[in-house]
């Protein structure tokens, strides 16, 4: 993308070289044309010349000339015809392997993966952890008296206690293996909520929530009779928290707000967040599928009642993520998907039991694996350090607002202090087409509404372009961005 004009021409020079026989058919058909064109003014004037005079006329002379006239003048528009298209053909060919050279070279360079918030790419420790684990550690677990078994269940068990430390929880019993960040916010509305939440009470979420933080909400206050309130946005893409002291009043019983934005890189404050709501008697929820890369979390300083996340996004397995839940809240949540794992006793006369929490709300066949991979992406995470990856990414997030800038008509949404991620249009081209052109360049980045429609229509936008910055992003794919998007402009205008 950074080639000069210099380095186009030798490119050109290049491939004419492959046509050179068709090349020197033209030179001498141009020399034969020339010589033609200037033989005709000749022949005019061997015409003239045959007109002795007035009433002597040599017509024999003069109707041979003019024939020879006739026959040079049609056979020059013949050669001009074939130098014309032999130019068409060369010219189209050069053009043509042009382009293939250089989608060729483009299909050598490495792709810029700027989709991270999607879904994170996975370290080698990941893989093969999850690997080794399917190779020669793999058992069913709890219920397996043997050996493998016990030691898969151990090795489980054992992620559960890091990612306790990850989050600084209390007790690792206060962490609950989910599907997601989806399943896990599902499982709070349908087991507390259904407990905790009736008609007259009400729910406060924001504008910049994922439908996962929306739609489960919606759901709980149809089926109970309760109100779904709003936090509003500002336009610069940060939470007009002024509102939040109105919203909440006797009969909040939840807050559920995103750690970090994942369409505008906003941070909420949410320690103030839930400082506020335990003041009125509410819970707080915290979505930090955006959050645990990027630095550390501590549940117990933000004094949150959930916190839930997503491995795939945390450079782990995709189908595992973790649901943190105050111990006592836990244990007085009633299960909410019934089978196995999850029970104490079974009885067709007697009824049923149930395991502590967290094991009861882990009904079936757990994804082992994917814990197991999970439990290798935090210790990568924790090995390179998050304060080290804060700082790297902060100084990669500034360099590529810096760069930007200087895309003509793109339009940033967010605050210019931002995690994570980058959303934005060029100028009135469809976020699609943005997205399928830098494809073509080998940029990698996120099209759509992002799983965000209320804020689409806050910004009154069909869709975004999104492009994320992780650990393991450079400069140099910045720097990829940036041309496609300027490249892109010239282009459509």
């Amino acid at each position: 993308m950074k080639h000069d004009s210099s380095w186009a021409l030798r490119r050109v020079l290049k491939s004419l070289g492959r046509y050179l026989p068709l090349l020197i058919v033209s030179l001498v058909l141009a020399a034969a044309s020339v010589a033609g064109t200037l033989y005709i003014p000749i022949l005019v004037g061997d015409a003239i010349d045959a007109v002795v005079g007035p009433g002597q006329v040599d017509f024999a002379a003069v109707g041979m000339l003019a024939a020879k006239i006739a026959v040079l003048a049609a056979g020059t528009a013949l050669l001009q015809w074939v130098m014309a298209a032999i130019h068409n053909r060369v010219c189209f060919a050069v053009t043509r392997d042009v382009r293939r050279q250089a989608f060729a070279h483009l299909q050598r360079l490495p792709l810029a993966y700027l989709d991270s918030a999607a879904s994170a790419q996975k370290p080698n420790q990941v893989v093969d952890a999850e690997a080794e684990f399917y190779r020669h550690g793999y058992a069913a677990v709890h219920r397996g008296i043997h050996t493998l078994s016990a030691e898969a269940t151990q090795r489980m068990e054992n992620v559960r206690t890091q990612v306790a430390a990850f989050l600084n929880a209390r007790s690792p019993e206060e962490l609950v293996f989910v599907r997601g960040t989806t399943e896990g916010i599902n499982l709070v509305a349908n087991s507390w909520g259904n407990a905790q939440v009736h008609a007259g009470d009400n729910i406060i979420i924001t504008q910049m929530e994922h439908h996962a933080n929306i739609v489960p909400w919606q759901m709980l206050c149809e089926r109970m009779g309760a109100q779904l309130r709003v936090i509003p946005l500002n336009e610069d893409g940060t939470l007009q928290l002024e509102q939040l002291d109105a919203l909440l009043d006797d009969r909040t019983r939840l807050v559920a707000v995103t750690h970090v934005s994942n369409v505008l890189g906003t941070e909420n404050p949410v320690a103030l967040i839930v400082d506020k709501a335990h003041q009125t008697g509410a819970k707080v929820l915290i979505d930090g599928a955006q959050a645990v890369m990027h630095h550390a979390v501590d549940v117990q300083t933000l004094d949150c009642d959930f916190y839930v996340f997503s491995g795939h996004k945390l450079y782990g397995p995709t189908g595992i993520g973790v649901l943190y839940v105050k111990e006592d809240i836990l244990q007085a949540m009633p299960p909410w998907e019934g089978g196995g794992s999850m029970i104490a006793t079974v009885s067709l006369t007697e009824g049923t039991t149930y395991a502590r929490a967290p094991w009861r709300f882990e009904a079936g066949t757990p994804n082992t694996g994917g814990i197991i991979g999970l439990g290798a992406a935090i210790s990568y995470v924790s090995e390179t350090g998050l304060a080290a990856i804060q700082e790297y990414e902060q100084l990669l997030m500034q360099y590529a607002l810096q760069e930007l800038a200087g895309v003509p008509d793109l339009t940033l949404y967010g605050p210019a202090d931002r995690l994570g991620v980058i959303a934005f249009n060029l100028g009135k081209h469809h976020a699609y087409d943005v997205g399928s052109f830098l494809d073509n360049y080998g940029v990698a980045v996120r099209t759509g509404h992002h799983c965000a429609m209320p804020l689409m229509a806050y910004y009154q936008v069909p869709a975004m372009c999104r492009a994320s910055l992780v650990m393991y992003n450079t400069t140099e794919e910045v720097d990829r961005l940036v041309a496609g998007l300027k490249r892109i402009h010239q282009l459509l205008g």
